[in-house]
């Protein structure tokens, strides 16, 4: 089975078990606290569990990363380590706003050594992809980044909520959105329907974006830290990333105003 055929099942799995789920109250229901510090709700458990069936079943040794669970060796010596946030966008899910996903990223042991990503729009069935070196890919078409160049041109997606996050704002740029679901929002920077992403809170955790970072790279954009450093963090749930992205023009310039 290759990467996508795994990704796609668990993805597929996930959606059968929480489709009855979706913007249903008892979703939100907190079962404990994850393996990363937040809650884990009903609806997020239900999700991984079902996507622990197909990993177990498949019969290739891994090691299975997940905001909930934390780490799991499945098999006696493993071959790949399978990161994966059961739902990216949760608060959207049960309260069936209609922006949530499964993002999937296969690597050995960092977030810069992914080397296949996978992301599936739960509502629209769109379904993202990358290889590292062969480019990425919407629903099997290449996606390339925009080519916006100039700062006062942007549309971007920041989370400027929190106090010592970046002052980024509509004098700045031309316009500013927030989605809550950086998965997917990753996904509209690799496709050009944005042009920046910028999250300087130290929330992001390896789950959230270790996917659609591969994916905005493979379409010709950047990622780094918040100085412009190469983004490396070991594939663990408890650390906690700042992202810059973008089309790749206007990198620069974005990181001086962090």
């Amino acid at each position: 089975m290759s990467y996508y055929e795994l990704c796609n099942e668990v993805a597929e799995a996930i959606q059968q078990a929480v489709s009855g789920l979706i913007g249903k109250q008892a979703a939100g229901e907190m079962m404990r606290i994850g393996a990363d510090g937040t809650p884990t709700e009903k609806i997020d458990e239900v999700a991984e569990n079902a996507a622990l069936q197909v990993l177990e079943a498949d019969g290739r040794s891994m090691r299975f990363v997940s905001e909930e669970l934390g780490e799991k060796i499945i098999g006696g010596k493993p071959e790949f380590t399978f990161v994966l946030d059961p739902i990216d966008g949760t608060f959207n899910a049960v309260n069936n706003i209609p922006f949530f996903c499964v993002p999937v990223a296969i690597g050995d042991s960092d977030i810069s050594d992914i080397r296949y990503g996978y992301v599936k729009n739960l509502v629209s069935g769109d379904i993202y992809t990358a290889e590292k070196g062969k480019g990425a890919f919407l629903n099997k078409r290449k996606l390339h980044v925009s080519s916006v160049s100039e700062l006062s041109g942007l549309s971007v997606i920041s989370y400027s909520h929190r106090p010592h996050a970046i002052p980024i704002n509509n004098h700045n740029v031309r316009r500013v959105r927030v989605f809550g679901c950086a998965a997917l929002e990753l996904c509209y920077i690799a496709s050009g329907i944005f042009d920046a992403f910028i999250d300087m809170r130290s929330m992001l955790r390896v789950t959230d974006i270790a996917a659609s970072k591969l994916i905005v790279e493979e379409a010709g954009g950047m990622v780094t830290d918040g100085e412009g450093n190469r983004l490396s963090t070991p594939l663990d749930v408890t650390k906690r990333v700042n992202m810059v992205a973008s089309n790749g023009m206007v990198h620069d310039k974005l990181l001086e105003l962090v």
